[in-house]
């Protein structure tokens, strides 16, 4: 599926083409998907080789069990390629296993919700996908309602009545597309 001929570091290869070879095949669990960036190290002398965006993780299905990590290489100039390619691995994360999750506070993002609060893991500060959920059942009505206008919906049913709620927000917006032809629609609002 990766369609490479080695994999490992080659430093004679572009950052493209060792990214294309190293991608892949990897043991993810579930806490992968809460990540946004993925960073490479070379075995030899530990040092951060690569660095790139998440945007999706995918079953690899010429191995079973194992996942492909989709997304795009860091440039210079970005906030985590300048905290970390070039640097030696952090401490954290010299072990046996070859996946390890840093905590880290470099290159954040927005929470999810709308509130302003930078994050580094996953979509949402703790409890402000609630939040985030109650203000869009909000925007139909009430519970029973929303969950009407979704069951219509679903069905491919127009409903009866609708409420179009106006949004201007200031932000940035992300469409990511997999090899696959899922998309991502990510919308991060810029803090008042």
């Amino acid at each position: 599926m990766l369609g490479r001929t080695y994999f490992g570091w080659d430093p004679d290869a572009t950052a493209e083409t060792n990214w294309a070879a190293n991608r892949g095949h990897w043991v993810l669990g579930q806490r992968a998907r809460g990540e946004r960036y993925v960073l490479f190290s070379f075995v030899d002398d530990r040092e951060i080789v690569m660095a790139a965006e998440i945007d999706d993780i995918v079953e690899a299905t010429d191995k079973p069990g194992k996942k492909i990590i989709e997304g795009a290489l860091l440039q210079p100039g970005h906030p985590v390629y300048e905290a970390f390619v070039g640097q030696p691995q952090p401490e954290s994360a010299r072990v046996r296993n070859p996946v390890t999750y840093l905590d880290v506070t470099v290159g954040g993002w927005l929470c999810g919700c709308g509130c302003g609060a930078e994050i580094y893991v996953g979509e949402f500060v703790r409890g402000h996908e609630q939040t985030a959920l109650h203000q869009r059942v909000a925007r139909i009505g009430t519970i029973p309602e929303f969950i009407r206008w979704f069951d219509t919906l679903e069905a491919g049913q127009s409903p009866e009545t609708t409420r179009a709620t106006a949004i201007a927000v200031e932000g940035r917006l992300e469409l990511s597309v997999t090899a696959k032809g899922a998309t991502t629609l990510r919308f991060t609002p810029v803090p008042a």
